[in-house]
């Protein structure tokens, strides 16, 4: 009597299918319909598919209004499973144009954050509404594992909240927001020690969010590892200048729109063994041939002498559609690349 065998996919450990469906998915983000929709197909492929793609479906979620919030409530789930949210992001703000929208309210908000979950990167957008997250609710269990907090509004740490219990290792900041040094001493608690990315959107307007976390966080210069820094092209105050190049162990640094001349004085003027820098380029044509004079004169700093990967990007506007032109070139130990995009100019 012959004997049906199960399909291949069955034999494969739910690990391995579960990293094979994410790379299905990868780059595209949680706001996108498309990837909920590859991923719902996925579902209805084997049995065996099922529970990795209604994870990963439920891994990143963006909450933006009532219904969105009711809706994923109101999913069926198999019990017993914990959810696990890669990203979970609630945006505040509503949508004025769309008839029957309601924004999200802070039952809504609650009742997610009350569920037995683990989120470890939490994004809290609002342009709108002021201090519209409760933030007594990261003291739920399901924050103990959070590892990155982005904050795109403002927040106010309340008079009877000491610290959070939970150990970031990455902090995302809007200089078009100002936060109190009362919030950074609550989400570091332990001085910043286990704080090793930072990424900040510095506005002149703003109020200079690295002075307080250095406050509240004076051993974040030999913590961190990783550091981004945006601009729109203007200068960046004395006191980041001083602040990044007193970090000891940096090995990564991107800067977008910091103008070249700041460019060359972080090189010249760092203490880390900076292993990878990232930075980007005026919309305006570069003369022909200047690309390899720049790299030449920012290898020869004396910052540079750790550089393994150094990259060059330029966006520009106005072309027919989205193109990507990349050099490569070895110079020394060190692989320097140049990458212009041309985008579509909007009508």
């Amino acid at each position: 009597m012959l004997v049906s065998q199960p399909p291949p996919i069955s034999l494969l450990p739910p690990e391995l299918l579960f990293r094979i469906l994410e790379l299905a998915v990868e780059g595209l983000p949680a706001t996108f319909r498309m990837r909920a929709s590859i991923l719902r197909q996925f579902a209805l492929v084997a049995r065996d598919w099922r529970e990795p793609a209604q994870a990963l479906l439920e891994s990143r979620v963006h909450i933006d209004s009532y219904h969105r919030a009711r809706a994923f409530l109101d999913r069926p789930r198999r019990l017993g499973r914990r959810l696990v949210f890669d990203e979970l992001v609630f945006f505040f703000d509503f949508a004025p144009e769309e008839e029957g929208f309601y924004p999200l309210t802070e039952f809504m908000t609650q009742s997610i954050c009350h569920l037995d979950c683990e989120v470890r990167f939490l994004h809290l957008r609002s342009a709108l509404y002021l201090d519209c997250f409760d933030l007594r609710l990261l003291l739920l269990p399901a924050f103990r594992e959070l590892r990155h907090l982005r904050l795109d509004m403002p927040l106010e740490s309340p008079a009877d909240l000491d610290v959070l219990p939970f150990r970031l290792r990455a902090l995302t900041l809007s200089g078009m927001v100002d936060q109190p040094l009362s919030l950074f001493k609550a989400v570091l608690p332990d001085g910043g020690t286990s704080l090793t990315s930072l990424s900040i959107f510095v506005v002149q307007s703003g109020g200079w969010l690295h002075e307080r976390l250095l406050v509240a966080a004076p051993s974040l210069t030999s913590t961190l590892r990783r550091v981004a820094i945006a601009t729109h092209w203007a200068p960046l105050p004395g006191s980041l200048l001083a602040f990044l190049a007193s970090c000891r162990a940096l090995a990564s640094l991107t800067l977008s729109g910091v103008p070249l001349a700041q460019v060359e004085h972080l090189i010249e003027a760092t203490s880390s063994p900076l292993e990878a820098l990232d930075f980007s380029l005026p919309k305006t044509p570069s003369r022909a041939g200047s690309i390899g004079t720049l790299f030449e004169r920012l290898l020869s700093h004396s910052g540079a002498r750790h550089l393994r990967y150094l990259t060059a990007i330029r966006r520009l506007e106005g072309g027919t559609g989205e193109k990507l032109e990349r050099v490569a070139v070895q110079r020394g130990g060190c692989v320097c690349v140049y990458e212009t995009t041309t985008r579509r100019a909007l009508p």
